[in-house]
């Protein structure tokens, strides 16, 4: 097994080598440019600049070498071996999770999604997957959308309030430029509860959801295309991290809902400081259900 290994690897290698070679580094955006270089966005800390890299012409130098041609069959070599191995490598399952090999999407190998919601349930005995999960899902969505649509503030009830500030002065950017971020067709391919922690006085759960989605950037009064493609899916994963405060418990046979407030039940109709207007309350802290605290790459 190592030895047939260390030939994949090398042959990996020898393709990142290539590609680093042969093309630009594609500019990416998402939401809190988190796929474009800077990593992710969090409660404490973010990243944001826009990636680079050289022209095609700057390493035809290197392309045209021994060396370079030496790689360029080694890579061919590897693509005709993998090509003919029989079967579907690319969806196998450990631990109850699907784990994908498909370009773009990291493996889920080592998740155990059923372990970490036993540990969740230790301490909140009427906590689910599939309700959590679907929240999830649908915060994810409107993340993306209210991003694209330049209105943040239909996201204040379901991030933090470190984040929101963050993501917030993010897209203010795109604003003042007069560019907008587009992200369509948004394909949800897989859910997974991968972690649970406790940090200080709150619970955290690490979700990685894996999604396709277009993602390009247009000038807002020429449409010139500026960054990314209209029509190159990109194939992502994702860290979501939620959390609440120790001691909040899910209530029993209520699911989890993005259009009203945890505590009262009423639509969501939150304020800038992340209080309900109707019960006062202030649900964007974690004191009465999950709120997104991290969104990058997983």
């Amino acid at each position: 097994m190592i030895k047939h290994n260390w030939k994949k690897w090398l042959a990996c290698a020898c393709l990142l080598v290539l590609c680093l070679a042969l093309f630009k580094e594609a500019a990416l955006a998402d939401v809190g440019n988190s796929f474009s270089g800077g990593g992710g966005s969090s409660g404490g800390s973010y990243g944001g600049s826009y990636g680079s890299g050289g022209s095609f012409f700057t390493f035809l130098p290197f392309v045209m070498s021994p060396s370079g041609l030496i790689i360029l069959l080694v890579v061919i070599a590897y693509i005709a071996f993998f090509t003919k191995q029989k079967g579907n490598p690319n969806r196998r399952t450990m631990g109850g999770v699907n784990s994908y090999s498909s370009p773009g999407f990291s493996s889920n190998i080592g998740l155990n999604e059923d372990a970490v919601v036993s540990r969740i349930k230790e301490n909140d005995p009427n906590f689910a997957a599939e309700p959590f999960k679907t929240y999830v899902k649908e915060v994810y969505i409107q993340v993306q959308e209210a991003w694209e649509q330049k209105k943040w503030n239909q996201i204040r009830p379901f991030e933090s309030n470190a984040l929101f500030n963050v993501h917030s002065r993010q897209l203010q950017e795109y604003i003042d430029m007069k560019q907008t971020n587009y992200m369509n067709r948004q394909n949800i391919r897989s859910c997974v509860i991968a972690d649970y922690r406790m940090d200080g006085e709150y619970e955290v759960v690490t979700v990685k959801l894996d999604a396709s989605l277009l993602d390009y950037v247009l000038d807002d009064e020429t449409g010139k295309l500026i960054e990314g493609s209209k029509s190159e899916y990109q194939h992502r994963s994702y860290r979501l991290e939620f959390l609440r405060k120790n001691g909040v418990k899910t209530k029993a046979e209520e699911g989890i809902s993005t259009t009203n407030c945890p505590n009262c039940g009423a639509p969501t109709e939150v304020t800038s400081a992340g209080q309900c207007e109707f019960c006062k309350s202030i649900i964007t802290s974690g004191d009465y259900g999950w709120v997104l605290n991290h969104y990058g790459k997983w």
